[in-house]
């Protein structure tokens, strides 16, 4: 359970540096290859792990030492050392990238339960302050509890307001 009193984060982007940001995500994607697959492509185009790499890698070198008269000429070396070279480059900027959408995904965390466990504490106030007929509390209890109960959890069950 948060700590309602503990504020990890307590800040905004402001909104010139979310242009900033946005506008770099689109640089970055316009400096990228175009090419897109279908959901089947994603699934049954060949992927590349380690051993996968040193095969490549053996089968170039094996080209460039025994390859002419071997390999025939409609087998272009270039463009398999290309693509091994594309794939080194990408590797590293998904290596990045990915560590850029965990610390992404780690702050909305953060900021997601900081924000709902205020907010349900909040809501247990009005409730409580309903309860003790605290004028003006019963109509804002009433506004949040509909909001709230509307709210339901994965499994198709009515969210429960309490932490």
């Amino acid at each position: 359970m948060s700590n309602i009193t503990e504020n990890k984060l307590n800040a905004v982007i402001a909104a010139a540096d979310i242009t900033i940001i946005n506008s770099s995500i689109t640089a970055i994607g316009s400096k990228l290859p175009t090419a897109s697959l279908t959901d089947d492509q994603r699934t049954s185009l060949k992927s590349i792990d380690v051993n996968n790499k040193v095969f490549v890698e053996d089968v170039l070198t094996e080209m460039g030492v025994s390859g002419s008269g071997i390999i025939p000429a409609f087998i272009n070396k270039t463009f398999i050392n290309n693509d091994l070279a594309l794939f080194e480059q990408l590797d590293v900027l998904e290596a990045g990238v990915l560590n850029l959408t965990q610390k992404i995904a780690d702050l909305k965390r953060i900021a997601g339960d900081e924000a709902y466990t205020g907010a349900l504490a909040v809501y247990r106030i009005y409730d409580a302050a309903n309860q003790a007929g605290v004028p003006g509390a019963k109509q804002a209890y009433e506004k949040l509890k509909m909001r709230f109960n509307s709210q339901t959890t994965g499994a198709g069950r009515k969210a429960d307001p309490v932490l």
